[in-house]
């Protein structure tokens, strides 16, 4: 791909606003890159113990319904590969790692049955909490598209960066994420320090004010984020990242 058209492609993702944008693009890059299909899967943690997942999906419809159908995804090694790392994976380099893992292989065997014999699948990871997967594939084998999957790699790697932020914008603002409230500065002082384990009295202390001004602005807190309690009201805000690690 010529600079030019890369960056076409970039500029088309920061602009889209749509899910059929999004699609559209990712197709042009399988068409650029000589891919026949792709997928994007995202985790966006709404709630800390039921995040949601949403799909771009470009694979064939048939193969799609059998992944579902059949519950692939807790068992994807390109998914659990993504989940937990930051590098690119080759399918091809599974073969010698899912050998022990039965679920594992027939995943990718059926997926081989399919048509996607090859591909690529790269993590992102948001300042959020949110993952997600960029998965190129082909229909070629392994020694025929693997030389040609590297050598794309570096472009690949750097157009997914965009897709995520495109998907995030359009699906995750959009039509998703919960409305956040507006905490004061106070407010988020002391969910800061209730994360850090602190008491009422303790956080009283650092801040120089009273226990009960304490107490008042994490209840303030807790009702605009729609808790109750203090922990329910840190998780809350965790998930819908009000608060999160502060620079040093």
């Amino acid at each position: 791909m010529n600079h030019a058209r890369f960056f076409e492609i970039i500029e088309q993702l920061r602009q889209a606003d749509s899910v059929e944008g999004i699609h559209a693009t990712c197709s042009a890059v399988c068409i650029e890159y000589g891919f026949e299909h792709f997928l994007y899967g995202a985790q966006v943690p709404v709630s800390l113990v039921k995040p949601q997942t949403f799909i771009i999906s470009g694979y064939p419809t048939k193969w799609w319904d059998h992944y579902k159908e059949q519950g692939y995804m807790a068992h994807d090694p390109t998914v659990a590969h993504c989940a937990v790392n930051t590098v690119p994976l080759l399918w091809s380099s599974l073969d010698s790692r899912s050998g022990a893992q039965p679920k594992a292989q027939k995943i990718m065997a059926d997926a081989s049955d399919f048509g996607l014999r090859n591909g690529l699948s790269i993590p992102t990871h948001g300042s959020r909490g949110e993952s997600s997967m960029l998965s190129f594939t082909t229909a070629d084998s392994d020694s025929r598209s693997t030389p040609r999957i590297l050598h794309c790699m570096p472009f690949l790697q750097a157009v997914t960066p965009f897709v995520h932020e495109a998907a995030r914008r359009v699906i995750e603002i959009k039509e998703i994420a919960p409305a956040k409230p507006k905490l004061t500065a106070r407010e988020n002082e002391c969910l800061l320090w209730a994360a850090e384990g602190k008491t009422s009295w303790e956080t009283s202390q650092i801040l120089n004010i009273s226990e009960r001004t304490v107490v008042f602005h994490l209840q303030n807190a807790a009702t605009k984020l729609g808790v109750s309690g203090k922990q329910h009201a840190v998780a809350r805000a965790i998930s819908q990242g009000l608060i999160s690690p502060q620079p040093a």
